[in-house]
Parts: C-alpha cells; sequence; structure tokens
C-alpha cells in the first residue's frame, strides 16, 4: 500500500535537509560564508532528518506487518537501501576528482566505502581494523541510525511481539533521557558505560520512530488515543532534539514542534494530504533517498565553482543549479539504475535459494 501523502512528506523533508546544506552547513566554504545562514526555515532545515524518522517509524512498523520473519524482514530493508547506496557511493567515490572542493576532504582510498555499504560507523570501522576509516560522506550518519532501529524493531517485533514493539522504543528512548540527565550531575563508571551504550545505538532519536509507530497504528485503527500519544511522544522528542550539558535550545524545540504538527494535522486533514501529494513533493519524495546520499559534498563543489563560473549570478542562486543537477542524478539512480540493480540482486538470490533446495533434495 502505497500512501501518497508520506511520499510528500519525504519531498519536504528532503528539501529542508538539501537547503540547510546548500546555506549552512558549511559556512567557511560558501562564497557567501554564512549570509543566509539565520533564516529559520534554512537554519532549521536539518529536522527534515526528524521527519524522516517518522516517516521511518510509520512504514517499518507496516513493513513488518506484511513481513512473515525477521530474516526477510531484514533482508527487504536491506534491499530497500543497499543498490541506492551501492550506486552513489561508487559515483561519490568516482568524481572525487571532479569536485575536489569536497568540504569533507577526499578519502585517500576505497575503504571510505565501507560504513555506508554497511550501514555502520565509521568509529566502528576504525576500532575493528585498528586503523582510522576516512569518510566519505558525513550525510551518511541517518542511515546508520536507520539500521540500528530496523534491527532493534525487528527483533522485538518477532521475538517479544507486535504488542512489543512500541512500548520497546518508548523504552529505549526514555532510558537515554534518563541516563543523559543522571550523567550531567552524577559521575560513576557504570553509569558512563551506560551513556555510551545508549549513544552507540542511537537511543536518542528512538522517540521519534516510536511516534511514526503511534501514528501507524491511529491510521490503521483510528482510535483517538494512538494519535494523542504520538503527539506526546513528538513533543518530548522536540524537547530534547538538540539539548546539550548547557539546556534546552529554544529556536530549535519551536521548529521540531512545527514539524511534528505538521506530521499530526495530515492525519486528519484531507486539505493538507492533498497538499501534500502535490506532483512536484511526490516527485522529490520518490527520489529522495539517493538525492539524500549524493548532495551534500557534490552541491557544495559545484557551488564554489559557480563562484568561478558566474561570478554575475546573485550569490543566493548558486546552489540551484546544483540542485538541479542533483536533482536529474537522482532521477536517473531511482528511476532506472537502482531498481535494475535490485531486479539483479533479487535474481540472484532467487537462483541461489533453488539451486540450494535442488542440492538438498
Amino acid at each position: 500500500m502505497r500512501i501518497q501523502f508520506l511520499d510528500g512528506f519525504r519531498g519536504l523533508a528532503i528539501l529542508l535537509v538539501v537547503i540547510f546544506h546548500a546555506y549552512v552547513q558549511w559556512p567557511g566554504h560558501y562564497p557567501y560564508g554564512s549570509d543566509y545562514a539565520n533564516i529559520p526555515v534554512i537554519k532549521l532545515g536539518w529536522l527534515g532528518v526528524q521527519l524522516f524518522f517518522l516517516i521511518s517509524g510509520f512504514v517499518i512498523f507496516m513493513t513488518l506487518d506484511k513481513t512473515e520473519t525477521f530474516r526477510v524482514f531484514v533482508y527487504k530493508r536491506w534491499l530497500r537501501l543497499f543498490p541506492a547506496m551501492l550506486i552513489a557511493s561508487l559515483l561519490i567515490y568516482s568524481t572525487l576528482p571532479i569536485f575536489h572542493e569536497r568540504p569533507d576532504g577526499i578519502p585517500p582510498n576505497m575503504l571510505s566505502l565501507l560504513p555506508g555499504l554497511t550501514f555502520t560507523l565509521p568509529t566502528w570501522w576504525s576500532k575493528l581494523v585498528g586503523f582510522d576509516i576516512p569518510l566519505l560522506e558525513s550525510a551518511f550518519w541517518s542511515l546508520y541510525v536507520e539500521f540500528k532501529f530496523y534491527i532493534i524493531a525487528g527483533a522485538t517485533y518477532f521475538i517479544l511481539g507486535r504488542k512489543f514493539l512500541i512500548p520497546v522504543l518508548v523504552a529505549l528512548f526514555v532510558f537515554w533521557i534518563v541516563i543523559f540527565f543522571i550523567s550531567t550531575s552524577v559521575e560513576h563508571q557504570f553509569l558512563h558505560v551506560l551513556k555510551i551504550i545508549s549513544n552507540a545505538l542511537s537511543l536518542k532519536h528512538f522517540g521519534w520512530f516510536a511516534a511514526g509507530a503511534m501514528f501507524y497504528n491511529y491510521f490503521q485503527t483510528q482510535k483517538n488515543p494512538w494519535f494523542y500519544a504520538g503527539i506526546g511522544l513528538m513533543v518530548l522528542s522536540s524537547l530534547v532534539v538538540r539539548i546539550d550539558a548547557l539546556g534546552f535550545d529554544y529556536e530549535v524545540i519551536i521548529g521540531a514542534l512545527l514539524i511534528s504538527a505538521l506530521f499530526a494535522v495530515s492525519f486528519k486533514s484531507s486539505l493538507l494530504q492533498n497538499l501534500l501529494q502535490n506532483k512536484v513533493l511526490v516527485f522529490v519524495g520518490f527520489i529522495s533517498y539517493p538525492l539524500y546520499l549524493i548532495h551534500e559534498n557534490a552541491m557544495t563543489a559545484i557551488i564554489i565553482k559557480m563562484a568561478e563560473w558566474a561570478p554575475w549570478l546573485h550569490p543566493f542562486l548558486y546552489p540551484y543549479p546544483a540542485i538541479a543537477f542533483l536533482v536529474f542524478t537522482a532521477y536517473i539512480i531511482a528511476k532506472y539504475l537502482e531498481p535494475w540493480l535490485n531486479h539483479l540482486l533479487r535474481f540472484k538470490a532467487q537462483r541461489k535459494t533453488v539451486k540450494t533446495n535442488v542440492e538438498m533434495s
């Protein structure tokens, strides 16, 4: 079942992230510096990632309900993410000499492909092999968070049962909050270990996933307690979305609450659903995953080149030729290359299964 207004949300989320990376993330590299970094919509564009997490919580619960086993679920998720990641990673690596202005730098070798292709943190690989693994794209961080969520959600659903999924996700999020606040005033070795574990599992973000799952339950049952529980958890997630030892960032909280309100209202308002289902947002939602993977460093490099190629252009407009080029590239990946590789991987998996069954018989 394809829910088009969620595709519209994906489009909105990636637009927010791209605009943030175009004007805010790398002020030391942009020709215009931080001239546009304080415009609220641009400054808070990184919250598009939290919107992605909400959507993921909804969609993963729906996927789990349609999947027979944990193994099949993980395979489906891998097959959904890996083809585009492989294509994007190879594209990024092969174009390093062209986009030498990349703010993330030029990785010295192909080991930089490992974290993205395995959806695991570069620091984990560095500890495993005993030396630093170079960074290919810093934007991949949210994919590492997503994959941890998939494993934990899938294991909970198939080992403990469907009814335990949301309580476990909420409990893990609350666990992170408790550990965070206690550790700001108490120092203890055991507490330090718990903090390391909660951060390693990215539990800080699990409130968004759990809220998305609650809205899936509301969407399925139309029972208002799930709707209000989802709102409550989004509010709590908004309060701590960028909290640190110095306290709350109220501007960020307001932005997160607005994102949350938009998501919640969409389940009650057919007008908002129709707005989200417009062709532009649905198209951008369709290409959102490959666009997210390839956009950050390449876009910044092209912005730098634009200052040389078109000095007559207003600086605010420098990102838009880059965005247009990357949207076209992402479309090619989403429309043609990703389905082709997905089909190839499925075909090989089916052949392997058939061969195994023949040998066993």
